[in-house]
């Protein structure tokens, strides 16, 4: 246990890890895996059987995105434990599972007083990512440790603008699709949607 309790602290606030850890161990089957950063997702939860259940988060995120993240997938595994494998992902059984163990960790002795009201409005209604909300997302943004002044977001670019992932894929911005900009990958010449609440590498054209 105090294993994990050392790992913890390295990504969740302080006063969090204890509370985390007797999740965890209530739950021997569940098992946490710190991951490589994947623009696509923050984290996941997988069912590899009845008795081995795997949730996964991406080991680059400020430490009050990670606690969030690594609730949200827990809040899959304990939304399945009690309501069975024929639920929607992020339907109403895990909106209320998430938001009840959300809640539970909102208070100043984890998160900074600034995030407090935006997180309580989502906690009564969380969505499938914290990138859903754009307000909450760009406070949580704030405290991201390497925050690079180079970096914009996607709606700050203009259409036919060129930018790069921070895994280094290269795209052009095109239009907007509600929350996600329909973007052209150089590479192929295939469409993709990227959230508009994405941190995004500008590239002049010419140094293409």
């Amino acid at each position: 246990m105090q294993v994990a309790r050392d790992v913890l602290k390295k990504y969740i606030p302080d006063s969090a890890v204890e509370p985390v850890i007797k999740i965890l161990f209530a739950h021997k089957e569940l098992h946490l895996k710190i991951t490589k950063s994947r623009s696509s997702k923050l984290g996941d939860y997988k069912r590899i059987s009845p008795y081995r259940h795997q949730i996964s988060v991406n080991y680059n995120l400020n430490k009050y995105q990670f606690l969030i993240t690594l609730l949200h997938e827990i809040a899959h595994f304990l939304a399945y434990k009690h309501y069975g494998n024929n639920i929607k992902p992020h339907g109403k059984e895990w909106k209320q599972t998430f938001g009840k163990l959300l809640q539970n960790f909102i208070h100043p002795a984890v998160f900074p007083e600034d995030l407090i009201p935006d997180l309580k409005a989502y906690a009564r209604n969380p969505k499938a990512s914290t990138a859903g909300d754009g307000n909450l997302y760009l406070k949580l943004s704030q405290y991201n440790e390497k925050n690079n002044s180079q970096t914009k977001y996607v709606f700050e670019l203009t259409p036919g603008q060129i930018f790069a992932l921070p895994n280094g894929v290269v795209y052009q911005l095109q239009e907007k699709r509600r929350t996600r900009y329909k973007c052209l990958r150089i590479s192929n010449q295939k469409v993709y949607l990227i959230h508009q609440n994405a941190e995004v590498y500008p590239i002049n054209s010419d140094n293409l």
